[in-house]
């Protein structure tokens, strides 16, 4: 609820204070006293843009601060949403501070904020209706969610759009992997051109290095066999060849080994040095047999190294492993299209699925909605003839939303779902007898919808928690036993909404738990607006003054005494 109000140079407001308690809170005052303008400034802590035109005394800044204590589970919950500031305090406060020069600033527990959070975070704290707003009551999709709160389908609206979320994101992928598609056809032919190109070469991961290595010893195979040869009948093969010489050198040495370690040291390595020279003029002599003049093999090479050379320079590659890697991606993209096929027959047939889950749950929701429509009718209907529409007609329509574009078919229709189902839900109403039916929208005036909403909210008080609701002159155009009856539905209400209510209706302000008078006063030259908290007595004599005059008679006195003891 919201338990105090803080206005400081705004308009006629030169600095006001107002406690306000729980229940129908009345406001009333003098003509052109600033009824009007204390809306003005509750406007601004809903996000209401302003102008430095509302700043009182040039020389300050203008301040409106709302405090709200006593929030509902439902309504801290839907404040978590918000990550621009605190929601864990007891007490939440929002401060509109107007500069001068027209510069507007908006807090939350002293933290600022842009104005569109401002105005999403304090919809959920109040319902402001006057005649020169537009209440939330004439927004389609508001209707919808006061036809949901009666029907109870808070769960199905979750699931609906937990399934709706699966098929919206099963859609786009399918999109995405027939993109893949596209754009993989163009190119599987040309996939398939060089796979069958680079097969038919039979390339190999080392086979292009090894070549190059044979093709070197074939080209230089007399060098090499004369060097080869050469370098193994001294190493290994003469009979005076280096191990030889190695060998005669060891055979003193062996025999005084022991007497130094140092000498076995250098006996050991001398033995290895010849076990390698033994080893390698070994391995030269398996070379100079392997090596050979062959014109047929170095022809053979040559062809299958042109081959290598004209494949990576057909395909941009730096050598034959670059080539085998480009075949194994070749072979990857082709299995990848296949798969892709299977991938998009998988994604379709779950989308299917997933379509008729959400089909069903949509129709189900479609028939809670057809189902509490005419209960919603009759419980609105009954009140709209207590608050002053006797001969009125209230009717809740709901239609599905056909869409060229949608992807759900019921019957012949082709629906595009909303988060919130396949319906659209809006009021329609008929006010006077042989005037047609339209949407509220179109049909009703200001005061009218203020009765309308007013009508809603107590249909719905027992289904759903509301914010604080502030109605500027709810009594326009009615007067007498109308107004009474307005009056106890808002008290009614009262017990459950904190209601803040402007009016100029006696048989209204009768009915308030609380009541405020705004009054005008002036002093040295300047005319300021107060706000001041009635006693009982001051309100038989301000409740008198809205039913004879500014000099209320006895009787009007005694009628006032009547209608506050009546309430």
């Amino acid at each position: 609820m919201l338990h105090h109000l803080y206005i400081r140079n705004y308009a006629l407001f030169s600095e006001v204070a107002i406690d306000i308690p729980a229940g129908l809170v009345i406001l009333t005052g003098e003509t052109g006293a600033g009824k009007s303008l204390l809306v003005g400034a509750l406007g601004l802590i809903m996000g209401k843009r302003a102008d430095s035109s509302v700043v009182f005394r040039e020389e300050e800044k203008c301040v409106v601060e709302a405090r709200f204590h006593q929030l509902s589970p439902a309504t801290r919950l839907s404040l978590k949403r918000f990550d621009d500031f605190d929601s864990d305090e007891e007490e939440l406060i929002i401060r509109r501070e107007i500069s001068p020069s027209g510069k507007s600033r908006a807090f939350i527990n002293d933290t600022p904020v842009t104005l569109d959070v401002l105005k999403e975070m304090s919809a959920l704290l109040v319902d402001l209706h006057s005649q020169n707003e537009n209440q939330s009551l004439l927004n389609q999709d508001k209707q919808r969610e006061l036809l949901d709160i009666y029907a109870d389908n808070a769960p199905l609206l979750d699931t609906f759009a937990l399934q709706l979320k699966t098929c919206d994101g099963l859609r786009k992928e399918i999109k995405q992997l027939r993109e893949q598609e596209k754009n993989a056809k163009q190119q599987l032919e040309y996939l398939k051109f060089q796979q069958e190109d680079l097969m038919k070469a039979d390339i190999k991961t080392n086979e292009e290095q090894e070549l190059e290595e044979e093709l070197q010893l074939l080209q230089h195979s007399e060098e090499v066999r004369e060097a080869v040869g050469g370098g193994a009948e001294i190493l290994y093969n003469k009979d005076e060849s280096v191990y030889q010489t190695l060998s005669s050198v060891l055979e003193p040495l062996k025999k005084v080994r022991t007497v130094s370690a140092s000498l076995e040291e250098e006996v050991q390595r001398l033995e290895e040095v010849g076990q390698l020279l033994k080893e390698s003029a070994m391995n030269l002599q398996k070379l100079l047999d392997s090596v050979e003049s062959d014109p047929e093999r170095l022809s053979f090479i040559e062809q299958r190294l042109a081959t290598y050379h004209q494949l990576k320079m057909k395909y941009g590659k730096r050598d034959g492993r670059e080539l085998v890697d480009l075949l194994t991606e070749v072979h990857n993209k082709i299995d990848d299209f296949s798969s892709l096929e299977e991938r998009i027959k998988e994604q379709e047939k779950e989308l299917k699925l997933a379509i008729s889950t959400l089909t069903e749950t949509g129709l189900t929701l479609e028939e809670r909605r057809l189902q509490a429509k005419p209960m919603l009718e009759e419980r609105i209907l009954s009140v709209l003839r207590k608050v002053g529409f006797e001969k009125s007609r209230f009717e809740v329509a709901v239609e599905r939303q056909e869409h060229p574009e949608g992807f759900i078919t019921v019957g012949d229709q082709l629906l595009k779902p909303q988060v919130s189902g396949f319906n659209r839900v809006f009021f329609m109403i008929q006010t006077n007898p042989g005037m047609p039916a339209g949407p509220l929208a179109q049909v009703a005036s200001g005061g009218e919808v203020s009765r309308v909403m007013l009508a809603i909210k107590s249909a719905l008080a027992d289904k759903s928690e509301f914010p604080v609701l502030i109605f500027d002159e709810i009594d326009t155009g009615i007067s007498g036993e109308i107004a009474n009856k307005v009056g106890q539905v808002m008290q009614q209400l009262a017990e459950r909404i904190q209601i803040l209510s402007i009016t100029h209706l006696p048989q209204i302000a009768a009915k308030g738990q609380s009541h405020f008078f705004i009054k005008k006063v002036a002093e040295d030259n300047m005319t300021t607006s107060t706000v001041e908290a009635l006693s009982h007595d001051q309100r038989i004599i301000e409740i008198a003054k809205m039913l004879s005059g500014e000099e209320p008679t006895t009787s009007a006195l005694e009628n006032a005494r009547e209608l506050l003891q009546q309430s």
